[in-house]
């Protein structure tokens, strides 16, 4: 036989080898094709096809190395890279670099203890500019320690299908009287029909307002602001008039653009003054109320480092001035964001990787001494849980402080970021629900007791009408509640009471309840629904 039919015979041997070692051992998998991935900063990409590599060759150091590197660059659960690095550093030679790396997986795992270890361990044989590294992540692993010794009262809650998806939702913002959400997602659908070169959708910004206690689904904000390119929302006025967009088009990015609302509709964005604000690279911005100063995230020379907050103050001709940077109270060597200035005016929200942040970005607040100065006081960081080892970037209060908006990456998520309402508990409102408990024999009202139970936690409240008058009060938090009123032999009263939250919350209502007929006797003002249960708004 020829060379040439030689080589045909191998070529076509080689056809018949291949789906044989694919059905023996799984797909086959091409190295490449996970290193192409791993090289566009596809992650997720990369994390499938290594973790089939892995099985195929579990001895491989690179494929664990690579593994934990893809988890600790994912909004998955970045504690699941410490198994791949425990493993590579229980190898005969082990690269210092794994250390730091498996400092970092222990860190996201508030793994503290163990996180310090490993990163003293790497600091051991790292050159003196990495050091520094080490001992910024062993300084954020102390605080770490410290905050969650006094833990927020805070309770979290996904806001579910109709607002989340299983793809990156974040940046919620709300509105003072917590009515309208705009939040960005990297979901397929506004604009979006192909992902990008690193495995997620094009970002566009999504609305949603609230009814009868309840988000609606989330909608796209519109095509005159989503296109194919990635469009995110960075910045709301409280009264939701004016919407901060930040746009990273193929011939513009890093620039801050504002859209005003008429009505229920946001216009086409229009660019900020290109000398005063977008003269650099810009990545989030917050307006005030009364809509005169803007706070915004600018990586310009003169600053302290990375990202810094500046502000800016409108002009008697309605052009901005000259910005100014915070200072050194509010920015570090490392990057600041998404700077929000409370209903109040004074009261500064932002994000930052320096001050005492317990890893990644951290939430602090800074009160601004006096408006007619640039001076700032100390920030102080927000607490844990409200602030994690991750990337905790954005909040959005209500006028009230009730109730803040975050994104974040949990168990109960739907899938990567999911926008999560915090409710901070030793700050919660109640409804009032009073009215009268009417009966035949008054004498029997000393009998009756009014029984509220949650329906979604079972928690059971008893309250006691007034002897002779029968007045009752009962103070009860935003939830649906099974009414029960007992008297003496008399049969029961039944009712069910939904107690509004967001901007359907009502602060009280009246409701009377009688023995003498078979159906409740409502106020004349109370105001009800055309069918049960009763809706307390």
């Amino acid at each position: 036989m020829n060379i040439k039919g030689a080589c045909i015979q191998a070529f076509f041997i080689g056809i018949c080898i291949l789906p044989a070692l694919a059905i023996a051992q799984g797909r086959y998998i091409d190295p490449r094709e996970a290193d192409g991935y791993y090289k566009d900063k596809n992650y997720l990409g990369a994390m499938k096809s290594y973790k089939e590599l892995l099985a195929q060759k579990p001895g491989d150091a690179e494929y664990h190395y690579k593994l934990g590197i893809c988890y600790l660059n994912t909004n998955l659960d970045k504690a699941q890279a410490v198994q791949y690095f425990e493993w590579i550093t229980k190898q005969p030679k082990c690269d210092n670099e794994v250390w730091l790396e498996l400092g970092r997986a222990y860190h996201y795992a508030n793994r503290f203890k163990d996180a310090i270890k490993a990163l003293t361990k790497y600091r051991q044989s790292a050159s003196e500019s990495d050091k520094a590294k080490a001992d910024k992540e062993i300084d954020e692993c102390n605080n770490g320690l410290e905050l969650m010794k006094y833990p927020v009262n805070v309770t979290f809650t996904n806001l579910g299908k109709d607002i989340n998806s299983a793809y990156s939702d974040y940046y919620p913002l709300i509105n003072e009287d917590e009515s309208m959400l705009i939040f960005t997602s990297r979901r397929p659908g506004a604009s979006s029909d192909m992902a990008e070169i690193d495995g997620y959708y094009s970002s566009d910004i999504y609305i949603s307002h609230a009814e009868d206690g309840k988000w609606q689904k989330a909608k796209g904000i519109g095509p005159q602001i989503n296109t194919s390119d990635d469009e995110e929302a960075v910045g709301l006025n409280p009264s939701a008039s004016e919407l901060v967009i930040y746009l990273d088009h193929i011939k513009e990015f890093g620039k801050l653009y504002y859209s005003e609302r008429k009505g229920n509709t946001f216009s086409k964005p229009i660019p900020y003054s290109a000398t005063t604000i977008n003269s650099d690279f810009q990545s989030s911005g917050g307006i005030s109320p009364d809509g005169n100063t803007l706070l915004f995230s600018s990586k310009r020379a003169g600053g302290y480092g990375e990202t810094d907050i500046y502000m800016t103050k409108k002009l008697p001709n309605g052009q901005w001035a000259l910005p100014q940077n915070l200072g050194a109270n509010i920015n570090t060597p490392y990057k600041e964001d998404f700077p929000w200035l409370d209903v109040d005016g004074t009261t500064l929200y932002f994000s930052s990787q320096g001050h005492t942040t317990m890893g990644d970005f951290d939430l602090f607040k800074s009160q601004w001494i006096s408006p007619d100065s640039n001076t700032w006081s100390p920030p102080q960081n927000l607490g844990y849980p409200v602030n994690t080892t991750g990337d905790d970037r954005c909040i959005s209060f209500t006028s009230d402080h009730r109730v803040a908006y975050v994104s974040r990456v949990r168990p109960e998520g739907l899938g990567d970021m999911d926008i999560y309402r915090i409710a901070f508990n030793d700050m919660q409102r109640y409804a009032i629900i009073r009215g009268k408990v009417i009966a035949g024999d008054t004498t029997k009202l000393s009998q009756a007791t009014i029984t509220a139970t949650n329906t979604k936690t079972k928690d059971q409240l008893t309250f006691k009408p007034i002897p002779k008058s029968g007045n009752y009060v009962m103070a009860l938090m935003p939830g649906v509640y099974s009414i029960q009123i007992t008297c003496s032999n008399l049969p029961p009263i039944n009712d069910n009471v939904v107690v509004y939250d967001l901007s359907s919350f009502q602060p009280e209502t009246v409701k009377n309840y009688s023995f003498i007929k078979e159906t409740n006797t409502p106020a004349p003002n109370e105001k009800t629904k055309a069918t049960p249960p009763h809706s307390v708004h």
